[in-house]
């Protein structure tokens, strides 16, 4: 789906931003709810967020994990680089 949003940034939705990130869509919603990343509803049920944010997010997610800083297991699933 493309929608034309006044905004220069790269949109997903849910769905591809929680694939992005290696996680629920439900905590998606609790990043943005949370102002941890950008969204925007643009309509009831469907929100959009910047696909390089979370991008970014995932990355330095996994840096740390690597890293030892940051607690629990690798997602299930994830092929390592």
């Amino acid at each position: 789906m493309s929608v034309q949003l006044p905004t220069r940034r790269n949109l997903c939705g849910t769905i591809e931003a929680a694939q992005l990130y290696g996680c629920s869509r439900r905590h998606i919603r609790t990043l943005a709810e949370h102002g941890e990343i950008w969204s925007e509803q643009i309509s009831d049920r469907i929100f959009v967020y910047d696909a390089d944010e979370i991008r970014r997010l995932a990355k330095e997610k996994e840096d740390l994990r690597k890293a030892g800083k940051l607690c629990g297991r690798r997602p299930i699933g994830r092929k390592s680089a």
